[in-house]
């Protein structure tokens, strides 16, 4: 695995020079991962419904495989890439949405609302609202 040559870096400090000369001791780690949801769940080995590894642990303990799939959607046979590394749970390291909240606000929430004032206001109230209705 390609991080592998990090993890040792991850749990003894190692001594570092930094841009203004200092040495410090620095331990690595791993920092957030930005994904869209379809994959953050992949990663996470789930389908939906994030959730704190320990409530998933709990859940491969408690459940089969096939309970896991059908009641809660996780994929139990399947283990995050960070299980194995320290101070990188996985559903810690995910960022929210990014992509998706972004797209959203400028093109459903901003650009939707200037259309829609756009049309009322270059139009009458009864074509405006058949417009809308419209493309609705």
């Amino acid at each position: 695995m390609i991080l592998q040559s990090i993890k040792l870096g991850m749990t003894i400090p190692e001594v570092m020079c930094f841009v203004d000369g200092h040495f410090c001791h620095v331990i690595f780690g791993l920092g957030p991962y930005i994904a869209d949801y379809e994959e953050q769940a992949l990663l996470a080995c789930i389908i939906r419904n994030c959730r704190c590894w320990e409530h998933t642990e709990a859940l491969v303990e408690e459940f089969g495989v096939k309970a896991l799939w059908d009641k809660y959607r996780i994929v139990g046979q399947l283990v995050p890439f960070t299980n194995d590394f320290p101070r990188a749970d996985i559903h810690s390291l995910l960022s929210p949405d990014l992509l998706h909240q972004i797209i959203k606000w400028t093109f459903k929430d901003h650009l939707v609302n200037w259309v829609e004032q756009y049309i009322k206001k270059f139009n009458s109230k009864a074509d405006a609202s058949a417009i809308l209705d419209d493309i609705d």
